[in-house]
């Protein structure tokens, strides 16, 4: 469940790490493509795109595929499914290969249902749902994240290329947990479309996102998870085990 929830931390901190930040002014109309600006100016410029683009954000899916590299593993360890988000606090992770894992997110609490094994794991997450669906939707402030990672954007030749940022921790507290991080955003939505981060020990885990549905509506069904009466559902507290319901 810590792995699950430090996973989640990653991914908002993702989607919502160039978000709106009322101390920084990016000139109206600015483009982070536009080379006559400083490096800051371009920042700023960007953080703006963003802001308006997860303004009107009501509900996205994508595909998604993970890969996991560490020194404990032989070879990668790959993964891929479907992600789903409707506003202000339904997210959906579903793994669909080569473990089938629905992972739902509502009401402040996390449901974890793994399919191969027939168990069912729930928990009361409040403070990192909040913090998550808070990401998801209005993104988070530049200067806040500044307080903890250097940022360093590069703007490639080609407007059609993906604006990357490289995240890099200002404090040791922060390298132990990571090392370092880069996020790649489509240059038309301003969306994620891949991040990849180096965890303290050295592991390294790559997401990449494709087939954007944005603002396309979601059954809210999709956020409900109904399993057959033999699964086993066990109660979570973040600390360890609760028992059975």
């Amino acid at each position: 469940m810590h792995r699950i929830l430090s996973i989640f931390g990653l991914l908002s901190l993702a989607l919502g790490s160039v978000g709106y930040c009322g101390e920084l002014s990016a000139e109206a109309g600015a483009s982070p493509f536009d080379r006559s600006l400083s490096p800051s100016q371009r920042l700023e410029a960007l953080a703006e795109r963003v802001r308006l683009a997860h303004e009107s954000l009501e509900t996205l899916e994508a595909d998604f595929s993970q890969v996991k590299e560490s020194g404990l593993l032989l070879e990668p360890d790959r993964a891929s499914g479907q992600f789903s988000y409707s506003a202000p606090d339904k997210v959906r992770w579903e793994y669909l290969n080569p473990d089938p894992i629905s992972l739902v997110i509502a009401d402040s609490t996390m449901t974890t249902w793994y399919h191969d094994i027939g168990q069912v794991e729930q928990a009361a997450v409040g403070a990192q749902a909040d913090r998550v669906l808070r990401y998801l939707g209005a993104g988070t402030s530049l200067d806040r994240l500044l307080e903890y990672f250097t940022v360093t954007l590069r703007v490639a030749p080609e407007e059609d290329e993906p604006l990357k940022l490289k995240l890099s921790p200002r404090f040791e507290r922060v390298a132990k947990r990571i090392r370092e991080m880069e996020l790649w955003l489509d240059p038309d939505l301003f969306l994620p479309v891949r991040l990849r981060y180096v965890e303290g020990d050295g592991d390294v885990t790559e997401y990449r996102f494709a087939n954007f549905r944005r603002n396309e509506g979601i059954e809210a069904s999709r956020f409900e998870l109904e399993w057959p009466e033999e699964v086993e559902v066990r109660l979570i507290r973040l600390n360890g085990r609760a028992g059975a319901p």
